[in-house]
């Protein structure tokens, strides 16, 4: 996939791209080594250890999130034994244990018992330990993983938090009743393509639009990430605070968008920050995860036509539109729009650079 790197005279991805099997397969890489956001670490301070699939249901690699002495690792949640996964629901326990022969590890990964092993020569190894070579990176309380070896994202982690390092991050928690996971018919690179740009907004966002100013409405490409920035139209809907973001007072902003390359959004509002992670499940289902969290005191609006919810579900509606009429015969390419489409060029451009780099 070929994207020129003038905007004024480049062309959309074909459609191929989106329809493609092979291509799809081949993307796989770009997230097998990249960091993906895990949760928030407020969900340590009712369990010791939370499991999970990195990428249920596409990459499926059982990990579990463990903490111990207030320190906090990423784990293989496989057993080293015989290949039986360990922990199947959040727990507060000091130890995992195998409830297939027993052998139980420290929350660290380490071998703590194992029954029948006395006369096994040169036990525990190493190797008998949980592997966690994982990388970890715990950013203003925001847990992310990485399985491989692309570190990209972190050069967008540094960039952010130069920029929001006024926000209250210290008074953020989890809000499971206001999160959700939706699944939808399309595939993953357009519903990033569709954050990524605010021309919509007028159209597809009538709450939206009434809260922010549309006509200052701007986008600041970082190396791997994109920034944009919606100006609020009434004052007391602004972050506040005492922040500058490209020389605006976040008194006169309404929201921050943050994307990071290559699926997750991290989105500030003066009630706190909503986090989508985008997540392939083929080339024609995504699985989006939306994840609250609110500053103390506050609490995520919901139901209203502004609301965030209501704003994803706006979003998914013209994303599925945008599934079905890339397959039409009449549609290949597409142009850009120089002024309001610069970060899902950006997107476009990352995305063109990786999958030339892999070889299958």
């Amino acid at each position: 996939m070929d994207i020129d790197k003038n905007i004024g005279t480049a062309q959309t991805p074909p459609s191929s791209f989106y329809t493609s099997e092979s291509i799809f397969k081949k993307s796989k890489s770009i997230f097998e080594n990249s960091y993906q956001f895990v949760c928030h670490q407020s969900e340590l301070e009712k369990s010791t250890s939370i499991p999970f699939n990195l990428f249920k249901d596409w990459l499926d690699i059982p990990l579990v999130i463990t903490k111990e002495n207030n320190n906090i690792f990423c784990l293989s949640n496989v057993c080293t034994h015989r290949g039986n996964i360990i922990c199947n629901k959040k727990n507060h326990k000091n130890k995992l244990v195998c409830n297939y022969h027993g052998r139980s590890f420290n929350l660290d990964g380490s071998v703590n018992h194992a029954p029948g092993f006395k006369e096994t020569k040169n036990f525990p190894s190493k190797d008998d330990s949980l592997d966690k070579s994982i990388n970890l990176i715990n950013w203003n309380g925001l847990l992310f993983i990485n399985t491989g070896q692309n570190k990209s994202i972190l050069s967008g982690l540094n960039e952010i938090g130069s920029i929001v390092d006024w926000y209250p991050f210290e008074k953020l928690s989890f809000d499971q009743g206001a999160s959700n996971t939706y699944t939808i018919d399309a595939h993953w690179a357009l519903y990033c393509e569709n954050y990524l740009e605010g021309l919509h907004i007028t159209y597809v966002h009538a709450g939206l639009s009434s809260d922010i100013d549309n006509q200052s409405y701007a986008t600041t490409l970082l190396e791997h990430a994109v920034l944009q920035i919606a100006k609020s139209s009434k004052k007391e809907d602004s972050l506040g605070g005492a922040g500058k973001i490209n020389n605006i007072s976040t008194n006169d902003i309404y929201a921050l968008y943050f994307w990071l390359f290559p699926n997750i959004m991290i989105n500030f509002y003066k009630w706190g920050i909503s986090v989508n992670v985008i997540e392939p499940l083929d080339k024609e289902k995504t699985r989006i995860r939306f994840i609250s969290l609110p500053i103390k005191g506050y609490k995520q609006s919901s139901g209203d036509s502004n609301s965030v919810d209501h704003i994803e579900l706006e979003d998914q509606r013209v994303v599925l539109n945008v599934q079905k009429g890339i397959k039409s015969k009449f549609y290949d390419r597409g142009r850009y729009s120089a002024q309001h489409e610069k970060g899902t060029h950006h997107f476009h451009l990352l995305l063109s650079k990786y999958l030339k780099e892999i070889k299958l």
